[in-house]
Protein backbone atom coordinates (compact mmCIF):
# COMPACT_ATOMS: atom_id res chain seq x y z
CA UNK A 1 0.00 0.00 0.00
CA UNK A 2 1.68 3.41 -1.14
CA UNK A 3 1.58 6.68 0.05
CA UNK A 4 -1.04 9.56 0.26
CA UNK A 5 0.69 12.35 -2.38
CA UNK A 6 0.42 14.78 1.10
CA UNK A 7 2.11 12.33 3.41
CA UNK A 8 4.52 11.82 0.96
CA UNK A 9 5.56 15.09 0.16
CA UNK A 10 5.24 15.91 4.24
CA UNK A 11 7.90 13.56 4.68
CA UNK A 12 10.44 14.28 1.43
CA UNK A 13 10.25 18.19 2.79
CA UNK A 14 11.21 17.03 6.59
CA UNK A 15 13.96 14.79 5.08
CA UNK A 16 15.03 17.70 3.27
CA UNK A 17 14.86 20.02 6.18
CA UNK A 18 17.13 17.96 8.30
CA UNK A 19 19.58 16.75 5.45
CA UNK A 20 19.58 20.83 4.80
CA UNK A 21 20.93 20.84 8.38
CA UNK A 22 23.20 18.17 8.32
CA UNK A 23 24.45 19.60 5.10
CA UNK A 24 23.97 16.55 3.09
CA UNK A 25 26.11 14.65 5.22
CA UNK A 26 24.29 11.03 7.13
CA UNK A 27 22.20 11.61 9.77
CA UNK A 28 21.13 9.83 12.72
CA UNK A 29 17.64 10.28 14.04
CA UNK A 30 15.05 8.73 16.30
CA UNK A 31 11.65 7.03 14.87
CA UNK A 32 10.28 8.80 17.69
CA UNK A 33 11.24 12.04 16.78
CA UNK A 34 10.19 11.78 13.18
CA UNK A 35 6.59 11.03 14.70
CA UNK A 36 7.02 14.31 16.60
CA UNK A 37 7.97 16.54 13.39
CA UNK A 38 5.63 14.82 10.45
CA UNK A 39 2.55 14.14 13.23
CA UNK A 40 2.43 10.33 11.42
CA UNK A 41 1.53 7.07 13.32
CA UNK A 42 4.26 4.59 13.73
CA UNK A 43 2.44 1.86 11.16
CA UNK A 44 2.87 5.18 8.58
CA UNK A 45 6.15 6.32 9.43
CA UNK A 46 7.18 2.87 8.64
CA UNK A 47 5.50 2.78 5.45
CA UNK A 48 6.84 6.39 4.48
CA UNK A 49 10.79 5.45 5.53
CA UNK A 50 10.27 2.34 3.28
CA UNK A 51 8.40 4.30 0.33
CA UNK A 52 10.93 7.03 0.01
CA UNK A 53 13.54 4.30 0.22
CA UNK A 54 12.36 2.28 -2.71
CA UNK A 55 11.80 5.97 -4.47
CA UNK A 56 15.45 6.30 -3.87
CA UNK A 57 14.60 9.61 -2.28
CA UNK A 58 16.52 8.32 1.02
CA UNK A 59 18.83 5.60 2.22
CA UNK A 60 18.24 3.87 5.59
CA UNK A 61 20.83 2.19 7.72
CA UNK A 62 20.72 0.65 10.99
CA UNK A 63 21.22 3.10 13.65
CA UNK A 64 22.83 2.74 17.60
CA UNK A 65 19.83 0.58 18.56
CA UNK A 66 16.05 0.09 17.08
CA UNK A 67 14.77 3.23 18.13
CA UNK A 68 17.13 4.82 15.79
CA UNK A 69 18.31 4.88 11.66
CA UNK A 70 20.78 6.70 10.09
CA UNK A 71 19.78 8.42 6.97
CA UNK A 72 21.00 9.50 4.24
CA UNK A 73 18.86 12.17 2.19
CA UNK A 74 19.79 11.18 -1.96
CA UNK A 75 18.39 14.31 -4.00
CA UNK A 76 19.92 16.83 -2.09
CA UNK A 77 23.19 15.16 -2.61
CA UNK A 78 22.04 15.07 -6.61
CA UNK A 79 21.46 18.77 -5.88
CA UNK A 80 24.62 19.95 -4.83
CA UNK A 81 26.10 17.49 -7.65
CA UNK A 82 24.46 19.57 -10.27
CA UNK A 83 25.27 23.14 -8.60
CA UNK A 84 28.96 21.63 -8.73
CA UNK A 85 28.51 21.18 -12.03
CA UNK A 86 26.88 23.93 -13.23
CA UNK A 87 30.55 25.50 -11.96
CA UNK A 88 32.45 23.07 -14.47
CA UNK A 89 30.15 23.47 -17.34
CA UNK A 90 30.76 27.91 -16.51
CA UNK A 91 34.50 26.70 -16.20
CA UNK A 92 34.40 24.87 -19.46
CA UNK A 93 32.69 28.01 -21.47
CA UNK A 94 35.36 30.58 -20.63
CA UNK A 95 38.47 27.89 -21.54
CA UNK A 96 37.18 27.72 -24.79
CA UNK A 97 38.69 31.13 -25.59
CA UNK A 98 41.97 28.85 -24.40
CA UNK A 99 44.34 27.26 -26.85
CA UNK A 100 43.46 23.21 -27.66
CA UNK A 101 46.36 22.10 -25.99
CA UNK A 102 44.09 21.70 -23.07
CA UNK A 103 42.33 18.72 -23.75
CA UNK A 104 42.55 16.89 -20.40
CA UNK A 105 40.34 19.40 -19.55
CA UNK A 106 37.65 18.52 -22.21
CA UNK A 107 37.63 15.01 -21.00
CA UNK A 108 36.69 16.31 -17.79
CA UNK A 109 34.16 18.51 -18.99
CA UNK A 110 32.72 14.75 -20.82
CA UNK A 111 32.42 13.50 -17.03
CA UNK A 112 30.57 15.85 -16.14
CA UNK A 113 28.05 16.03 -18.95
CA UNK A 114 28.00 12.03 -18.20
CA UNK A 115 26.98 12.26 -14.40
CA UNK A 116 24.51 14.96 -15.18
CA UNK A 117 22.58 12.30 -17.53
CA UNK A 118 22.92 9.81 -14.57
CA UNK A 119 21.66 12.15 -12.35
CA UNK A 120 18.83 13.08 -15.10
CA UNK A 121 18.01 9.56 -16.01
CA UNK A 122 17.88 9.06 -12.07
CA UNK A 123 14.94 11.54 -11.83
CA UNK A 124 13.23 10.79 -14.83
CA UNK A 125 12.87 6.85 -13.30
CA UNK A 126 12.14 8.48 -9.61
CA UNK A 127 9.19 10.21 -11.59
CA UNK A 128 8.40 7.08 -13.44
CA UNK A 129 7.56 5.12 -10.22
CA UNK A 130 5.72 8.19 -8.33
CA UNK A 131 3.57 8.47 -11.58
CA UNK A 132 2.73 4.72 -11.41
CA UNK A 133 1.75 5.05 -7.86
CA UNK A 134 -0.50 7.88 -8.10
CA UNK A 135 -2.20 5.98 -11.26
CA UNK A 136 -2.56 3.24 -9.00
CA UNK A 137 -4.03 5.04 -6.85
CA UNK A 138 -6.95 6.45 -9.11
CA UNK A 139 -7.48 3.27 -10.32
CA UNK A 140 -7.91 2.15 -6.99
CA UNK A 141 -10.33 5.47 -6.24
CA UNK A 142 -12.32 4.85 -9.37
CA UNK A 143 -12.77 1.26 -8.47
CA UNK A 144 -14.39 2.50 -4.85
CA UNK A 145 -16.18 4.39 -6.18
CA UNK A 146 -17.55 1.94 -8.89
CA UNK A 147 -18.68 -0.09 -5.91
CA UNK A 148 -20.15 2.73 -3.97
CA UNK A 149 -22.52 3.20 -7.42
CA UNK A 150 -23.54 -0.19 -7.69
CA UNK A 151 -24.84 -0.20 -3.79
CA UNK A 152 -26.59 3.16 -4.74
CA UNK A 153 -28.45 1.59 -7.72
CA UNK A 154 -29.37 -1.33 -5.40
CA UNK A 155 -31.30 0.90 -2.96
Amino acid sequence: MRLKEKTHRKFVEFFEKISTMYQGKDFELAYSDIQRETGAASVTLKRAIQALAEDGVIEVQPGRNSRYARFKYLLAAQDIDENSTDALSSDSQGSENLDKEETPHSGRVFESMTEDVGELLQLVDHLKRRVRNQEMAIALLQDRLAEIEDKIRKR
